[in-house]
């Protein structure tokens, strides 16, 4: 047996009764899993040693959406492939098909794409980091691209509009008539400051 195999098992006997049950893995160096640091600093995976509990598709999801000058962000309940995407002042779009645009603002979050990993929580995020946003007119959209279940049901959602610090929420639905919904907003221009006298 390894030097390192032998320090692996001594370090997992000593974290095994740490973890319990029903407890989601230790995050450690930015990494989900069970790690440890051995004397030298490196970074030891002891995923093979450390139990761990199971998790449906639903409670892995957890994420961090990005936030700044602007954050849009869209939530429905079904399994369906709605599509967020803003228009920048410039006429870019940021959306699943152009994830990033050159006045910064990006989409970091998208759910239920084509179907392929159903989510009945789903969120949608487009952003653009502090002091980067551009001032002037935008548009969200807010899209029906496909329907994951039989249905023709209008699919409601709520969109949180964060603009500078003020967030306002907005309801309302898509379907297979009316399936995109748009929503003007504005960053307002900031009075022009006084020279100092």
């Amino acid at each position: 047996m390894s030097k390192l195999l032998r320090s692996a098992l001594l370090a997992s006997s000593l974290l095994l009764p740490l973890t319990l049950e029903g407890q989601s893995p230790t995050l450690a160096q930015e990494r989900q899993g069970c790690f440890m640091i051995n004397s030298a600093g490196r970074l030891i995976d002891l995923g093979v040693l450390c139990p761990s509990p199971t998790y449906t598709v639903q409670q892995t999801r957890t994420q961090t959406l990005g936030t700044g000058d602007i954050q849009v962000t869209l939530r429905w309940t079904t399994t369906d492939d709605l599509d967020l995407a803003v228009i920048d002042p410039a006429g870019d779009t940021v959306a699943y098909f152009n994830r990033a645009v050159p006045s910064r603002g990006q989409l970091d979050v998208d759910a239920n794409a084509g179907c392929s990993e159903p989510n009945s929580s789903p969120i949608e995020n487009i952003f653009w980091p502090p002091g980067q946003a551009p001032r002037g007119q935008y548009r969200i959209e807010v899209n029906l691209y496909t329907r994951c279940n039989p249905g023709n049901q209008p699919i409601p959602y709520t969109l949180t509009l964060l603009v500078q610090g003020t967030t306002r929420t907005i309801q309302g639905s898509v379907s297979d008539t009316q399936p995109t919904s748009r929503i003007p907003f504005s960053l307002p221009v900031q009075a022009a400051q006084r020279p100092n006298r």
